[in-house]
């Protein structure tokens, strides 16, 4: 038991805090930290008269803590477990965590905006816009994502021989893949002269049968990369990319 109260002063120690001004300090509210100590992560330094939970700042470093790492996307019960770690090791591994999770909405968010054109183009085009032609529409374009990801995951890419890639090779790769996304998030459509220039690169660099065959190697010779956490933002990204182009090449007769 702590004395609230300066015998002298009468006044509250200015070392501690009520849980109404920690509240204030950190911009939580009362219930939040309330529950948190149910939860066994935040208790009260020590309870003054009349049973008054009184707060030091080393109790306010916890709260910026908690708050910091649900922030972070970590659950309660995770900030518990990890409470004993380096503060290094668990910013670390917090950060990693959310990256991925953030990462992998990205690669939802893009793969949506990727049939959300597709659809916009069949629309304009004045297709069949009836719900099942729509559904249709919709279903192969899921298809089509799907079989993209098993082949550039190595799981049926045939027996397509695996090229050397040059520095050069891969660059130009890399940029290609760039400036696909950027257009893809700007919306572009398949059928915009901005996807045409694109598919040209695409098939100047040997099209989707290299594209499949070297990532593949790429992936096989990676311990981190695509296969790490499954259908994550790289493999993602890569499958959309490649759909997107495959489509473009088709609409102006490249191939």
């Amino acid at each position: 038991m702590c004395k609230p109260i300066d015998q002298d002063s009468k006044e509250p120690d200015r070392n501690l805090m009520t849980v109404g001004e920690l509240a204030a300090r950190v911009g939580v509210t009362v219930r939040t930290i309330q529950y948190y100590d149910q939860r066994g992560l935040l208790h009260p330094t020590c309870k003054g008269e009349q049973n008054l939970r009184l707060y030091s700042k080393a109790d306010e470093e916890r709260l910026y803590r908690i708050v910091t790492l649900k922030y972070l996307g970590l659950s309660l019960s995770e900030i518990q477990q990890s409470e004993n770690q380096e503060v290094q090791e668990e910013l670390t591994a917090a950060l990693s965590k959310r990256e991925r999770e953030l990462e992998q909405k990205s690669a939802d968010i893009l793969r949506e905006v990727n049939t959300l054109n597709e659809l916009k183009s069949h629309v304009e085009s004045g297709e069949d816009t009836g719900w099942q032609a729509l559904a249709e529409a919709v279903g192969a374009a899921k298809e089509r994502e799907s079989t993209l990801w098993f082949a550039i995951a190595g799981e049926s890419s045939g027996n397509a021989p695996v090229p050397e890639l040059s520095k050069d090779d891969i660059r130009a790769w890399h940029e290609l893949m760039g400036d696909t996304i950027e257009a893809m998030h700007d919306g572009v459509l398949v059928s915009d002269e901005r996807a045409r220039q694109l598919a040209i690169r695409f098939s100047a660099l040997g099209g989707m049968s290299h594209a499949l065959a070297g990532l593949k190697r790429l992936a096989n010779q990676r311990k981190t990369g695509p296969k790490q956490y499954g259908r994550d933002f790289y493999a993602g990204i890569q499958r959309r990319t490649l759909s997107f182009l495959q489509d473009a090449l088709a609409y102006f007769d490249l191939e």
